[in-house]
């Protein structure tokens, strides 16, 4: 059966698209066809975080009934994904809340085990679409009080259209003095959290290098983790081989005296 998960947060900044694109891939990893579809089509980015950019036919397409959904699916880095437009035209006569009906579609086709709709951040129109239209909802936070109180408000707006799972990801976590603990998270919000990613500098420079990191650098720190949460998903789990342990180590070793360095030119296509 097709999971159908929306990708949501309570604001942007907080590494939504990061970990969607990422977790499609570890998902990908273990052997499970996942479809990731770019549904902030006001500012779209999930095809730079996947590092595509071969595309001819977009959701915006789509939505305004020029094509079939299954006619804008293309594949990269083991994923299929449905990219959005980047030209600002493109956002004329779009109605995002057709994005379910266009999903449904996608459903069980080609035994496809997950399709991640990756969302705008907050409750506007765009977002509340995709809340309407997943099956499920992971919300990606970071771990500060303003932060987890945005996503409180928003998992009552998910109430509102109807019960369905909840899950949290931390993001960016940095076990910080002022950040709120995992146990302290799912006590505010009442829900699990299923995975917590560190900040990993990796995911910086894959970010400059237009890669994901699960691609640029699978045995970071950041990546293991995005396996383990794609293991949490699917009832599983994960641990690293002793040599990937070792990697890890030597990673952060050589970090400290050789920092990677990032210029303009890897930012232009």
């Amino acid at each position: 059966m097709t999971r159908v998960i929306g990708i949501s947060s309570g604001k942007g900044g907080v590494g939504k698209t990061t970990v969607a694109a990422n977790l499609a891939i570890a998902l990908s990893n273990f052997g499970k066809k996942v479809i990731a579809v770019d549904c902030n089509i006001s500012t779209p980015h999930l095809t730079y975080y996947l590092g595509a950019y071969k595309y001819d036919t977009t959701i915006n397409d789509v939505l305004r009934g020029k094509t079939e959904i299954t006619d804008a699916l293309y594949q990269h880095n083991g994923v299929m994904f449905v990219p959005a437009s980047l030209e600002l035209k493109d956002l004329i006569s779009i109605d995002v809340a057709k994005i379910k009906r266009h999903v449904g579609k996608l459903v069980n086709a080609d035994m496809i085990d997950f399709i991640f709709l990756d969302s705008a951040p907050g409750l506007g129109r765009e977002a509340v679409s995709i809340l309407d239209a997943s099956d499920e909802i992971v919300f990606v936070t970071t771990p500060f009080y303003p932060n987890i109180r945005d996503v409180v408000r928003c998992i009552d707006v998910v109430n509102e259209l109807g019960r369905k799972p909840v899950n949290i990801v931390l993001n960016m976590v940095r076990a910080g003095r002022y950040e709120l603990s995992m146990r302290d998270v799912e006590a505010i919000i009442k829900m699990p959290v299923i995975g917590s990613i560190p900040y990993d500098k990796n995911i910086i420079n894959s970010l400059a290098l237009r890669k994901p990191v699960m691609k640029y650098k699978p045995n970071s720190v950041a990546s293991i983790e995005f396996m383990r949460l794609a293991a949490a998903l699917i009832g599983e789990q994960y641990e690293p081989s002793a040599s990937v342990r070792l990697n890890q180590i030597l990673d952060r070793f050589k970090g400290v005296f050789i920092p990677e360095r990032v210029s303009v030119s890897d930012f232009m296509e």
